[in-house]
């Protein structure tokens, strides 16, 4: 582009040149007719050739070539013109500085050393054609030599000139591709940045911000809004290294960011920077590992104390069956020692779901089919329950290595978990989802959401909302998967609520 530039600039120099020296050939003629019509043609020739050149620039490009070949005949034309208007004695010698000047401005050295001898050569044999002046008068000397040191000396000049010219576009080039990579550069680090970067001058509107900050926010076309209006609840009057903020109730989400000043070099602020990430996950893995130590505390507690009470419980239970047998009891207490024995083994039942949840283990683990599995667990239910409904779409071929009776217990204490909700009919879907790393199970019932302020609490033994609920269903559910190396999360909605049960792609087969 640059170089299209500096040739058409030659062009509009050498048309003005050309314009120039029409008129001062039409006056001269006229006035001292001193061209005849020799010079008459070459200056034609001018004209024709840039009219050829015109077409050829136009058609072709602006290339260097036809550049080149426009200056050699240039200076042929200029070598007539000047043997045609007095020779030594013309007027138009002073063009052939000119020309070497264009020659090495376009082609550097060798330009300038190729029409600098070319321009030299010509006018030498100019200079010395018959009749031949005396080689050693001062005259001669004079005039023969200043015009040569001339065209040597602007020679030289032109192609210094021309070298600092090519350093300098050098040095410029050089800069540009820096500056170019530099901005490139800072524009893939802000693209390719997680945290969501905003950039605000001292009233705190922002004048740029990358693009997971838009997707972070959920917002665009950030540029000329204040940063408090674009994120509620910011103090902008604290600066801090390090900060949260909860930008949405309902589900939260938080923000953990940095606010500071940008300042330069004269420790003069202006700007902010402010850097965020969307840390929710963060948050909800830092509540699952409390949640985790929370329950593994109670575990470490309930395994001793388990074993304090089964062993007084089943001595009581001995003793009953004892009296029962041997009728040492009236007819009367029989009631009380039927009393007795039902609520002891409603104790012994809870003291065992307790222990499962303290020491789940992993039993006898072998390949079991989740769909016949689910079907039979859902058969017995459904003698209790007529309204109990369930849709499952599972793989015939979805098998899971787990202990068959362990898993029983976590299809039974999910499913009354959703009966025992509500006497309404309840229909629980059931669909798995597997993905490189492990497996999901997906448990959704419409037996209404859980509170919000409980979600938290639910896996937590003894904790319950129901009147005749132990609190130890989900408690050992959580702690059966988590034994097998899973997680069980819940997602609680308004009609219903799904808990998602993943396990590691070793635990399920998709195949026969």
């Amino acid at each position: 582009m640059r170089e299209e530039k500096s040739i058409k600039r030659f062009q509009l120099l050498r048309s003005f040149l050309i314009i120039l020296g029409t008129f001062f050939f039409v006056f001269a003629y006229f006035e001292d007719n001193i061209f005849d019509f020799r010079s008459f043609l070459v200056l034609l020739g001018f004209w024709l050739v840039s009219v050829f050149f015109y077409v050829l620039f136009k058609r072709g490009g602006f290339k260097k070539e036809f550049l080149l070949l426009e200056l050699f005949a240039d200076l042929v034309l200029l070598s007539l013109l000047v043997y045609f208007t007095g020779g030594r004695d013309s007027p138009f010698i002073f063009l052939y500085p000119l020309l070497i000047f264009t020659a090495s401005f376009h082609f550097g050295r060798r330009g300038a050393d190729v029409f600098t001898l070319a321009a030299l050569l010509l006018y030498s044999l100019i200079f010395w054609k018959p009749p031949r002046p005396e080689f050693f008068s001062p005259e001669t000397i004079l005039q023969f030599f200043v015009p040569l040191g001339a065209m040597g000396l602007l020679g030289a000049l032109a192609l210094k000139w021309a070298e600092e010219v090519r350093q300098t576009r050098e040095k410029y080039r050089q800069a540009s591709e820096a500056l170019f990579r530099a901005e490139e550069l800072h524009r893939h680090i802000l693209h390719s940045l997680a945290s969501g970067l905003i950039i605000t001058d001292l009233n705190y509107v922002i004048v740029s911000a990358n693009q997971a900050a838009e997707e972070i926010l959920d917002q665009k076309d950030l540029q000329g809004k204040r940063l408090d209006q674009v994120i509620p609840g910011l103090d902008l009057a604290v600066h801090s290294q390090r900060a949260e903020l909860v930008i949405k109730k309902s589900p939260a989400r938080y923000l953990g960011y940095s606010l500071f000043p940008l300042k330069d070099e004269r420790e003069t602020v202006f700007g902010y920077g402010f850097i965020f990430q969307d840390i929710t996950e963060i948050k909800e893995q830092e509540r699952r590992l409390r949640q985790a130590e929370h329950l593994a505390a109670l575990g470490t507690m309930a395994s001793g104390l388990v074993h304090e009470i089964k062993n007084p419980l089943a001595s009581i239970c001995g003793a009953v069956e004892f009296l029962k047998e041997g009728s040492l009891v009236k007819p009367e207490g029989q009631r009380l020692l039927e009393i007795i024995s039902r609520e002891t083994a409603r104790l012994d039942k809870l003291v065992n779901d307790f222990l499962l949840f303290a020491r789940p283990g992993e039993g006898t683990p072998g390949w079991v089919s989740l769909k016949k599995l689910l079907r039979e667990t859902y058969e017995e239910l459904k003698l209790v329950r007529a309204d109990f409904f369930l849709k499952e779409s599972l793989p015939e071929k979805l098998h899971l290595f787990l202990e068959q009776g362990r898993l029983k217990q976590i299809l039974l204490n999910l499913f009354l978990n959703a009966l025992e909700a509500t006497e309404e009919q309840v229909i629980i879907e059931v669909w798995f989802e597997p993905n490189r790393d492990q497996g999901r199970l997906f448990f959704r019932d419409n037996a209404g959401g859980i509170p919000p302020e409980i979600v938290d609490r639910i896996f937590e033994p003894f904790f319950t909302t129901k009147p005749q609920g132990t609190g130890l269903g989900l408690a050992v559910v959580y702690s059966l998967v988590k034994n097998w190396g899973g997680t069980i999360t819940v997602e609680p909605g308004p009609q219903g609520t799904t808990f998602v049960l993943s396990l590691p792609k070793e635990k399920f087969s998709l195949k026969d």
